[in-house]
């Protein structure tokens, strides 16, 4: 597949899932700041406080009547995501949208989360919503008649920290690989209808802290990047702000191959 460069100044649909976490809130702040005027933005998270105090954030500081906000609550187990698309689908129709944008950042799991859930409801609960649930919003947001013949790009915002095989994480790694090779095969199917896909890791945050699980294990993030002193003065810890320019140079400036997996260290600069 050839490299592929996106201006962001066009008429788009971006559908934000995870927009309340710090991450989260600088994406939806970067994003719809270089969208065109009569864009729409669906922000979707768990959390009603958070999301009302970021809509108030972004009508603060985006050109009025720029971009519409929109925001959707999602439940416990996320499966209600496709109904909020719906919606907001119904609400746009006759825009005449350009593109659309499907942003799935795994929330505190890509800031946060070192340890694999603990117990076995949580762990269901987690598989539900960093997998299941994705993957049905994603496909209904693909096969949406209203979205039909417009270019799509589908952003898979995850940490790269268990993508690979780690001891005590075996089934994170096997939930987040599962994940990966969904938009992996995605891109290679829907590459014909225009359809794009980026899986993104944001690099190491200052908000993943050594944890201990219920086993007394203790998970290091510099030992799961497998860093040298050396390296660690390379690839500091980054900020929200920091990634989200580095993910928004990647699709204007840099260019991306569809179904391939970026980190924030591969290319050190924005």
């Amino acid at each position: 597949m050839a490299a592929k460069r996106m201006d962001l100044n066009a008429r788009t649909l971006l559908v934000l899932s995870g927009s309340s976490n710090p991450l989260g809130e600088t994406l939806a702040q970067e994003l719809c700041s270089r969208l065109a005027v009569g864009s729409v933005a669906l922000l979707l998270d768990e959390s009603q406080k958070r999301l009302e105090s970021l809509e108030q954030h972004l009508k603060e500081h985006l050109q009025p009547d720029a971009v519409q906000i929109v925001t959707g609550l999602l439940d416990e187990r996320h499966s209600n995501g496709v109904q909020l698309l719906d919606q907001v689908l119904c609400q746009s129709e006759g825009f005449g949208f350009e593109r659309s944008i499907l942003v799935h950042n795994e929330g505190d799991s890509a800031t946060h989360m070192l340890l694999e859930p603990q117990t076995a409801e949580a762990w269901t609960d987690y598989v539900q919503q960093q997998l299941y649930a994705p993957v049905a919003l994603n496909q209904r947001w693909l096969n949406s008649v209203a979205l039909q013949g417009i270019e799509k790009l589908a952003i898979n915002v995850t940490s790269s920290l268990q993508v690979r095989p780690l001891v005590y994480s075996t089934l994170l790694c096997s939930c987040k690989r599962a994940r990966d090779m969904y938009f992996r095969s995605m891109a290679s199917e829907e590459a014909r209808a225009n359809v794009h896909v980026l899986s993104y890791a944001p690099g190491l945050f200052k908000t993943h802290e050594t944890q201990c699980d219920v086993n007394g294990n203790i998970v290091d993030p510099e030992e799961l990047l497998v860093m040298s002193d050396q390296e660690q003065q390379e690839f500091p810890r980054v900020q929200p702000l920091q990634s989200t320019l580095k993910l928004i140079n990647i699709l204007e400036e840099t260019a991306f191959v569809s179904g391939h997996d970026v980190d924030y260290y591969d290319t050190f600069f924005l």
